[in-house]
């Protein structure tokens, strides 16, 4: 017989908070992060409302072998954008500008996008960083982008 106080396996433990969430109307399980070990529940993501964060809690409380929480969701607003967002517009953007060769990529960490690659000219580098400054939710452009003469 297996003890109350012998921790669940991390993979068990994790289905079974996947589960739960999945359960609960008031949860969006994709928005959500889960680690296990041990008994310790780290939940992360962001969630538009405070009501679904504290749902997600509740509901991580009901499961069998949990024993400590770490809610790290963040509470996003109606306008902010998560990294995701910006990327998959500062991506568009940067397709769709002739000016600007494939060989740029846009890196989105908090806000902040890092654009690195290659260019031949100066008129390139600057059309990236163009195409992305003032995208909604950025917060600042690094332009690491290295210009190499054909």
């Amino acid at each position: 017989m297996k003890s109350v106080l012998t921790p669940a396996p991390a993979e068990t433990l994790r289905d079974a908070i996947v589960a739960e969430l999945s359960r609960d109307p008031s949860v969006d399980v994709w928005r959500i992060g889960i680690d296990a070990e041990d008994g310790v529940v780290t939940l992360t993501g962001s969630v538009e409302f405070l009501a679904m964060s504290v749902a997600a809690e509740r509901a991580v409380k009901r499961v069998r072998g949990v024993r400590s929480i770490a809610n790290d969701l963040h509470l996003r607003t109606a306008t902010e954008r998560t990294d995701a967002e910006i990327a998959h517009e500062a991506l568009h953007r940067l397709r769709n500008n002739v000016a600007i060769p494939v060989s740029v990529q846009a890196v989105v960490h908090e806000g902040v996008i890092t654009l690195d690659g290659t260019v031949s000219w100066l008129h390139q580098r600057a059309a990236a960083e163009s195409a992305v400054r003032y995208l909604a939710g950025v917060k600042r452009v690094l332009n690491d982008i290295t210009i190499t003469r054909p």
